[in-house]
């Protein structure tokens, strides 16, 4: 099996690392960019993978980090400030066109977009309570 030792110490560094065990588990499991997920692309290699002694210890150390953070109280991760939004092809383009004539990602784009609308009601609620 490939990177399974690998995979194994990375797990463990991970482990350490994490401030509650639902960030481990995700960090591991995400399905888009997860540790396991990541090594092990395709079903198969993931069925083959949950077969090894690797595998089994790195339940073992998901198990310990359960125990460690409590399970309840461990179960909330830690905000990663990723935030997906599915719009219409023609918001996505319009926004893709405005960020290309401003010379900034779409991320910079709508995050300022957000950051300025925010700062406008804040500033109204502000205004109302004065």
């Amino acid at each position: 099996m490939k990177h399974a030792s690998e995979i194994l110490a990375k797990a463990k560094q991970l482990a350490e690392s994490v401030e509650t065990w639902a960030d481990f588990s995700n960090a591991l499991f995400d399905p888009s960019d997860g540790l396991i997920t990541s090594a092990y692309p395709s079903r198969a290699e993931r069925e083959a993978f949950v077969k090894t002694t690797e595998y089994k210890k790195i339940r073992e150390l998901l198990g310990r980090a359960i125990e460690t953070h409590g399970l309840v109280e461990g179960a909330t991760p830690k905000k990663s400030g990723r935030f997906v939004v599915r719009l219409p092809r023609s918001l996505h383009a319009a926004l893709e066109r405005e960020a290309g004539q401003e010379g900034v990602s779409h991320n910079q784009l709508v995050v300022t977009k957000l950051a300025a609308q925010l700062s406008n009601l804040v500033g109204g609620e502000k205004r109302q309570r004065s």
